[in-house]
């Protein structure tokens, strides 16, 4: 292989970047176990000086494995945008990333990163080729192809997302390899941003005992998953998972069981790979007890991330809910020792309640502009400390598994609590495009909320047995404070 890279780009002893078909990526990607394939046309200013602009969210990245966000204040050296009060900042949001060599091999890429600056805002890949003997550096250097229009980058997904070896595999190819020539004529091909290139190989979708026709829809971006829910709403479903061997457990019962059922009718296992669940959509189920009247009160949970820093993370969760939560009455008129932490026990934004002893504050913003050094605090009223708080890369670090397309579905529990079955609503909400500001601007605003459930119950030993859920919460009815753009549309119509 080194012979070959030494070599002179002759027709005669081309390198193998240079000779390599769409079918031989996708072949090589395949035997390192890539379940989803992009790729990205490079353009004569996407080089190693200039970074690999890839997006300009980081929510439109949400179907790759990402690192948790490093906060770099002051390091960008990009110049000051004259419209924003923001600062020059750089997000560091670490990759794991190996490059495919012709040997078939992955080889580490140590530094490769997605460079967020959100002030613009927008994603760039650097670090890529630093420290990596397969890397195809001569396709990144401006002094050899950096800057050659016609590249292209590809990355396979491997892995969950859960699992600590999910990563992103990568191939680049020369403007003239036959796989370059072939990508720019695929349907999905896209020369801003990163398409998908489909696999040789498609998951079948589940059978289902219904004789309903399909009815035909106009061909837009929900019209894969309209296809798809028209096979299952309205009627009631007994409710089961697909694990993600391929195995399903049927009957199953628990909280979470409508989301995984919504999954497993469309052929999805639990979670099994980062990205869109179905098609591009990410999917939220919501319960509604009449699907006529959807109450726009009604509560989604975003995330539930624990805070990162506070004295809380000295005191401990025990001390930090007998110190600043409430007895639970109803729990000690049976004879148990309980304490909560919920929303009666600081004053949210706005708020001014002189009996609690916390205050939730929002630190780094000044109107629409933030800075990522900020955080969603709680702090105690009479010394001023911090006694939990969220910063912003932490948030940002949950944030960013959001995708920038969303399909809220709703359900209605048919039965009784321990045998019942879930049926799925016809009016579907869709939300598009987000991005970490809206969440802040959400937040301060008061349409996202802040609602805990701590507690700690004392165990026949004297010691707490704790239980902890930080979770940020919207109405249905403030959805479009997230996104860009919400609709309802109607299954089928």
């Amino acid at each position: 292989m080194s012979n070959m890279h030494d070599a002179l780009e002759t027709e005669e002893a081309l390198p193998w970047y240079d000779t390599i078909t769409l079918d031989g990526v996708l072949q090589m990607f395949e035997n390192v176990g890539a379940h989803a394939v992009w790729a990205k046309y490079l353009m004569r200013n996407n080089n190693s000086k200039d970074q690999v602009y890839v997006a300009s969210r980081i929510n439109q990245l949400a179907f790759l494995p990402l690192g948790e966000p490093i906060y770099a204040p002051g390091s960008s050296n990009k110049p000051k945008v004259s419209s924003s009060k923001r600062k020059r900042e750089l997000v560091r949001i670490p990759l794991r990333w190996t490059w495919i060599a012709e040997d078939g091999d992955e080889y580490l890429a140590p530094q490769a990163a997605f460079s967020y600056y959100p002030q613009y805002p927008e994603v760039r890949l650097s670090g890529m080729v630093a420290k990596c003997k397969a890397a195809p550096s001569e396709l990144f250097n401006i002094k050899h192809h950096g800057h050659d229009e016609g590249r292209v980058l590809f990355l396979g997904v491997i892995g969950n997302p859960d699992d600590p070896d999910s990563h992103i595999a990568a191939i680049t190819t020369g403007k003239n390899a036959p796989a370059s020539q072939e990508v720019v004529a695929l349907d999905s091909f896209t020369p801003g941003s990163l398409f998908s290139v489909p696999l040789p190989a498609s998951t079948k979708e589940p059978e289902r005992n219904t004789n309903a026709e399909v009815p035909s829809v106009e061909i837009d971006e929900f019209s894969v998953l309209n296809t798809a829910l028209s096979r299952i709403v309205g009627y009631p479903i007994i409710p089961w998972r697909l694990r993600n061997d391929g195995t399903r457990e049927d009957p199953y019962r628990s909280p979470n069981a409508p989301g995984l059922t919504l999954e497993a009718e469309l052929g999805v296992g639990e979670n099994a790979i980062p990205g869109p669940d179905f098609d591009i959509w990410e999917l939220k189920a919501y319960k509604v007890d009449d699907f006529q009247k959807p109450s726009n009160s009604h509560r989604i949970t975003l995330f539930t991330p624990q805070p990162d820093f506070g004295t809380i993370t000295d005191m401990g969760q025990a001390a930090f809910v007998e110190t600043y939560g409430h007895v639970n009455e109803q729990y000690a008129g049976r004879g148990i020792e309980r304490y909560d932490f919920t929303t009666k026990d600081f004053n949210d934004i706005g708020q001014d309640d002189p009996t609690v002893a916390m205050e939730l504050r929002v630190f780094g913003m000044d109107g629409d502009s933030y800075s990522m050094g900020g955080s969603i605090s709680l702090v105690d009223r009479i010394t001023g400390a911090i006694v939990a708080g969220w910063s912003f890369p932490k948030l940002l670090g949950h944030w960013q598994r959001k995708h920038d397309r969303a399909a809220y579905v709703p359900y209605r529990l048919l039965g009784s609590k321990d045998d019942y079955c879930v049926e799925y609503g016809t009016d579907v909400l869709l939300g598009k495009d987000t991005d970490f500001g809206m969440f802040l601007n959400a937040f301060q605003e008061g349409k996202i909320i802040f609602d805990p459930a701590f507690h700690i119950t004392k165990r026949e030993d004297g010691s707490w047995q704790p239980k902890s859920r930080s979770q940020f919460r919207i109405a249905l009815g403030n959805l479009d404070a997230i996104y860009e753009s919400v609709r309802k549309v109607t299954v089928g119509a």
